[in-house]
C-alpha cells in the first residue's frame, strides 16, 4: 500500500507534537507492507513560514520527502495576525474571516498541483494536523482519497465551517483520543461515519537521570515543563503560579523549562532554562524529574506526559483540559488542578508522598505500555485502514 502522508513541516529538528506524529507513524510503519512517502514543504518555522530547505526528493531516516516552496505573492501577512488576534482572543468574527483566515495562511501551490496531478498514486493521504491553510486546500483536492488526522483543540479555528466541512466529507479521520473524538462530534456536530480512534505509539527508552542532573548541575528536586515556551501552551500561568507558590514556600524545588519559543522568562533564581533537547538529553531529563508539568489547555493527545510516565514521573495537568485529564484518570498516573489552590496542594502532595509519588509514576508507565506501545497502535491503524478502503 503507498501512503502519502501531508505535513506542513517534516524533520528529526521540527519541535511539535503533530510534526512528530507524522514523522513517527512514517517510520514505525512496516516497509514491507507500506511504501511512505511524506509531501510537506520547505519551512521550518510555524511563524515565519520562510523556504529554508532545498525542494525536491529527499531522504529522512530513509523515509522519501517531498518539499514543496512556499509562495508568499498572494498572502498577506499582515492581515493573517490581525484576523489572527481576533480569532484567539474569541472576539465576534464572520465566516467571510474564517476563509480570509485561511486565504492568507501559507500555501503552496507546487504542493496542490502535485496533488492535483499525482494523487491517485497513493491509496490513501494522511493531512496532519488539521488548522494550517494547506490542509484545507489540500484535503479539497481528493477528498475521496485523503485521510484528516486532525489534532484538534478545542479553540476557535476549530469551529470554522471549513473545519467542520473537512471533518465530514474527508474519507476517513484519525484521532489520537476519545476526547479528542467527543470534541469533533459533541461539540463540533462534526460526524464521519469513517472516524477512528489510533492514538499514537511511544518507544520504550532508559534514561539516566543522574547524568542529566550532573550535566545541567541540578541537584535540587524540579518541575520539568517540556515543550514550546508560548502563550498558547498556558505556560504564562504555570510560571505566574510557580513563583506564588516559590514566595509562599521556600525551599530547593526548581522548575525547568525545556523548550525554545517567544515568551520572555522572567528572571527567578528558581527557573532554569536549558533550551530545545533532543535524544539522550532530553529522555535523560524526564528520568531526573520530580514531576512533570503540562499546563496547556489545548491538546489532541501529549507526547510529554507519556514520555514522562515512561520514566515514571508522574504528571500535573490542567483540570480544563479534557485530553490530559482523561490519561491521568485512566491512569491514576498524576493529579490535576483548576487554580492555584489546587496547583499548590498538589505540588506539596508530591513533595511529600514521595513513595505514593513513584507508584503514581509507575502506574502512568504501565498504561503508556498497555495503551500506546506499537504494536497495539499499528494494530489500531491496520483496523483502521479497513474501514477507510471498505
Amino acid at each position: 500500500m503507498k501512503l502519502g502522508i501531508v505535513v506542513p513541516r517534516y524533520g528529526e529538528e521540527i519541535l511539535g507534537g503533530a510534526e512528530t506524529f507524522a514523522r513517527e507513524l512514517a517510520e514505525h510503519l512496516p516497509s514491507s507492507e507500506f511504501a511512505v512517502e511524506v509531501l510537506t514543504t520547505c519551512a521550518n518555522d510555524l511563524l515565519k513560514w520562510r523556504n529554508v530547505y532545498p525542494a525536491g526528493l529527499t531522504r529522512v531516516h530513509d523515509i522519501p520527502v517531498r518539499r514543496f516552496p512556499l509562495d508568499d505573492r498572494v498572502r498577506n501577512e499582515r492581515r493573517y495576525w490581525e484576523l489572527m488576534i481576533k480569532f484567539t482572543n474569541r472576539w465576534p468574527t464572520t465566516v467571510e474571516e474564517e476563509d480570509a483566515w485561511i486565504e492568507h495562511s501559507a500555501h503552496s501551490p507546487a504542493l496542490y498541483h502535485y496533488l492535483s496531478q499525482h494523487s491517485r498514486v497513493y491509496d490513501l493521504l494522511i493531512f496532519v494536523p488539521y488548522v494550517f491553510g494547506m490542509t484545507f486546500y489540500g484535503t479539497m483536492i481528493d477528498p475521496a482519497r485523503s485521510v484528516l488526522w486532525p489534532c484538534l483543540h478545542d479553540e476557535p479555528f476549530a469551529r470554522f465551517a471549513q473545519t467542520r466541512l473537512m471533518l465530514q466529507t474527508c474519507r476517513g479521520v484519525m484521532f489520537t483520543s476519545a476526547p479528542e473524538q467527543a470534541l469533533a462530534e459533541g461539540k463540533l456536530g462534526a460526524r464521519n461515519p469513517c472516524a477512528q480512534i489510533v492514538g499514537f505509539g511511544l518507544d520504550d527508552y532508559q534514561a539516566d537521570a543522574e547524568c542529566f542532573r550532573q550535566q545541567f548541575h541540578l541537584t535540587e528536586p524540579f518541575i520539568l515543563y517540556s515543550g514550546r515556551l508560548d502563550s498558547m501552551k498556558n505556560l504564562l500561568q504555570l510560571l505566574t503560579f510557580f513563583i506564588q507558590y516559590k514566595q509562599q514556600r521556600p525551599g530547593p524545588l526548581k522548575l525547568v523549562l525545556m523548550g525554545t519559543g517567544a515568551l520572555p522568562i522572567p528572571k527567578h533564581p528558581d527557573i532554569v532554562e536549558i533550551g530545545f533537547q533532543t535524544g539522550q538529553v532530553k529522555l535523560d531529563a524526564y528520568a531526573a524529574a520530580t514531576v512533570l508539568c503540562l499546563p496547556s489547555l489545548l491538546e489532541s493527545f501529549s507526547i510529554v506526559i507519556m514520555e514522562s510516565w515512561l520514566a515514571e514521573v508522574p504528571v500535573l495537568v490542567h483540570g480544563d483540559c479534557d485530553v490530559t485529564r482523561y490519561h491521568v484518570l485512566r491512569s491514576n498516573g498524576g493529579l490535576y488542578y483548576a487554580d492555584f489552590a489546587e496547583f499548590a496542594g498538589a505540588l506539596d502532595w508530591f513533595m511529600t508522598h514521595p513513595q505514593e509519588r513513584t507508584q503514581m509514576g509507575q502506574l502512568g508507565r504501565a498504561y503508556v505500555r498497555r495503551e500506546y506501545n506499537w504494536d497495539v497502535v499499528l494494530a489500531r491503524f491496520y483496523a483502521a485502514l479497513a474501514v477507510w478502503r471498505s
